[in-house]
């Protein structure tokens, strides 16, 4: 049987201890469960170093989509698109 590869990849390498813990909350969240459960292939390509709150955690996809992932004060985390990618205009 063959294993499935989870969609959402976290960096394995050269992470400190503190920025290893704010990623495992991020994991633990049903943000990243949906995204493990997405088509498309996210990496995490940004994350606070810093202990917190708040968080940072920004995700880009196999297609280029980038969301940001933040965690305010109360411990809630809330998605944004990331205004720095351009975006096909509509219509």
């Amino acid at each position: 049987m063959h294993a499935v590869e989870p969609m959402l990849h976290f960096p394995r390498r050269n992470v400190s201890l503190d920025a290893s813990r704010n990623l495992e909350r991020f994991r633990n969240t049903s943000l990243a469960r949906e995204l493990e459960n997405d088509s498309r292939r996210w990496d995490v390509v940004e994350w606070s170093w810093a202990p917190g709150p708040p968080l940072r955690v920004q995700v880009r996809s196999d297609r280029g989509d980038v969301l940001e992932f933040v965690m305010d004060e109360p411990g809630i985390w809330r998605a944004h698109p990331d205004p720095n990618v351009p975006h096909e205009p509509v219509g």
